[in-house]
């Protein structure tokens, strides 16, 4: 294991501090929660995003409702690939809004359109109900998409955390219908497996003290409000690392080192090759979860979006 990133480690006393006298997320209602996050995240780690040339909010038809869908454009030519973006936050917190510079930062270092999704939460709205609207939106976009300047034959998905789970979750959806709308997957530092009292890995054990941002009790809580029943703890479409990964398009996958949900990652990969599956792996050393977001204090976080984002253009713009 190497040393924990300087940078990294004046980001947890920061937010460590800010804490302090805050109650934690898991004695919360899933409102309140949401309420702490945005007021302890959004501000803050939005204040060094990038302008681009348009951001504009759509909507679109879903299964539950209407889907608000938020397009970034860094400025290029018509018809433009697209990467389809599944924000994190558990399955019940964050919003386009906690993501909104990370999905800035993306279109601008790859030169491709980014189009959030903000799909519905748990526990309001359990498991499927989130993962339908991501599908709902991945088949909105690669038929309608040309409307908004969107070459629909050039889309990748990604998703960070919960956001990587739902995304794979969605290649799986639409392969098993016989579809193949996406390219390209981007999963980063996801969580792919059922988080009962039962469950725990090294990587658990090792981080998920809640002392590197997110805590193995939070998975828990997340998980919790997430699945129906017992029954969902075995869907592959809710745990991913239960389903048969062939004949999925090339993923890359990354992973924080000091992240309870680096094990998810590892197992992942296990299974990607062992289904002959293409893909590219990326250990991140020295940071937690969540470090796309924290552009502002550290700075390999923008690196690895660099990395990232040409992947993705190599992946849907040849």
């Amino acid at each position: 294991m190497s040393e924990l990133n300087p940078q990294m480690a004046a980001i947890l006393a920061l937010i460590a501090d800010a804490m302090k006298d805050r109650p934690h997320r898991t004695t919360l209602s899933p409102v309140e929660a949401r309420a702490q996050t945005s007021a302890t995240t959004e501000a803050f780690w939005n204040a060094d995003r990038p302008t681009l040339w348009s951001v504009y909010n759509h909507e679109i038809p879903g299964p539950g409702g209407r889907i608000r869908v938020r397009l970034y454009d860094p400025g290029i030519d018509k018809p433009a690939p697209c990467l389809i973006y599944i924000h994190g936050g558990g399955w019940v917190i964050c919003n386009l809004e906690t993501h909104d510079g990370v999905c800035r930062r993306l279109a601008k270092a790859g030169g491709f359109l980014v189009a959030s999704v903000d799909y519905r939460l748990a526990p309001e709205h359990k498991f499927p109900a989130g993962l339908e609207d991501c599908i709902a939106s991945v088949r909105w976009l690669a038929r309608d998409g040309g409307e908004w300047g969107i070459d629909t034959a050039r889309l990748a998905i990604a998703g960070d955390s919960a956001g990587a789970n739902l995304a794979l979750a969605s290649l799986l959806r639409l392969r098993d219908a016989g579809e193949s709308p996406l390219l390209a997957g981007l999963l980063i530092y996801g969580a792919y497996a059922a988080y009962t009292a039962e469950s725990e890995t090294p990587s658990q054990r090792a981080f998920g003290d809640g002392s590197y941002i997110l805590s193995a009790a939070d998975m828990r809580w997340f998980w919790h409000h997430y699945v129906r029943d017992e029954a969902d703890n075995l869907n592959p479409l809710a745990a991913p690392l239960l389903a048969d990964l062939a004949g999925l398009p090339p993923l890359m996958l990354t992973a924080a080192e000091f992240d309870p949900l680096l094990d998810d990652s590892t197992a992942l990969v296990a299974r990607l090759e062992a289904a002959g599956a293409p893909y590219r792996y990326v250990l991140w050393p020295g940071i937690t979860h969540a470090s796309i977001q924290m552009t502002r204090m550290l700075d390999v976080a923008q690196d690895h979006i660099e990395d990232m984002a040409a992947w993705i253009k190599a992946q849907i713009s040849p």
